[in-house]
């Protein structure tokens, strides 16, 4: 089974066959990619169907359930009443692009997308020579754009000074460092409650220590106090017994005497 790169052309889900998950009604074909050029996020899609492709539907992003190798699957009904919201949302594709500084660099030929989140990763923009810069497909990251209309983009002269160049397979590449960059994530954040349960342990082993060490010296204090009180006692008693037999012996010589 062929696995889909979680990073994909906004070409390669055009014309893709739509179902519905709930009743596997086809929903027809994916005409276009509805971009929000200020959020660099794909908020929905455009299907046609019926004959000669007439009949329109709409879904937003969220919809989407999955998006495989044959077809994408989708929950929930055709939002119709978001179809002139999606209708006016700019199509990028093959817009100038031109700097802040007022220097035409080249036109946008294509985009990634992350298609779990609709998230743009980067635009592809095509050189026309600017700068020296060969006449190839260059990486342009969304937070270069500073404004976008239905003919031109505006981006950040110093974010395109040094352009990457874009080669198939970097989708792949790119969707591997965000798997990366999302374990590394998950695992750290594993690793920080492993940490607080462990120290939770630790401190409930000291308090749980402290409380033994409490209470044996409050028992070796209160044997102390009673072997100390005991002794004591015996010697109060032991001194009256003494006394007592002294007092007695007085008694006996003196009562020889007067005999």
């Amino acid at each position: 089974m062929n696995k889909i790169p979680e990073v994909m052309k906004h070409s390669q889900l055009l014309k893709r066959f739509v179902l519905d998950k709930k009743t596997v009604e086809d929903q027809g074909r994916i005409e276009q990619l509805c971009l929000n050029t200020q959020s660099h996020q794909v908020i929905g899609f455009i299907c046609k169907s019926g004959i000669f492709g007439k009949q329109k539907k709409v879904f937003a992003w969220k919809q989407i359930e999955t998006i495989g190798t044959d077809a994408t699957l989708v929950n929930g009904d055709s939002a119709q009443e978001s179809l002139d919201k999606f209708n006016n949302t700019v199509n990028i594709i093959g817009n100038e692009v031109w700097t802040n500084t007022g220097e035409k660099v080249g036109l946008i030929v294509e985009y990634l997308l992350n298609i779990k989140t609709g998230a743009v990763v980067n635009y592809l923009f095509k050189s026309n020579g600017w700068r020296g810069v060969l006449n190839s497909i260059y990486l342009l990251p969304p937070e270069a754009v500073s404004s976008a209309g239905n003919k031109r983009v505006i981006v950040v002269n110093s974010s395109i000074e040094n352009p990457q160049c874009y080669t198939e397979g970097v989708t792949q590449k790119i969707g591997l460092v965000q798997d990366f960059l999302q374990e590394d994530l998950v695992k750290t954040r594993e690793h920080i409650n492993v940490a607080k349960r462990e120290a939770k342990k630790l401190l409930v082993g000291f308090q749980e220590t402290a409380k033994v060490v409490k209470e044996q010296a409050q028992e070796k204090a209160q044997v102390v106090t009673e072997q100390a009180k005991q002794k004591v006692e015996e010697f109060q008693s032991k001194s009256t017994e003494k006394k007592s037999r002294k007092s007695k012996q007085t008694s006996n010589d003196f009562s020889t005497k007067i005999q």
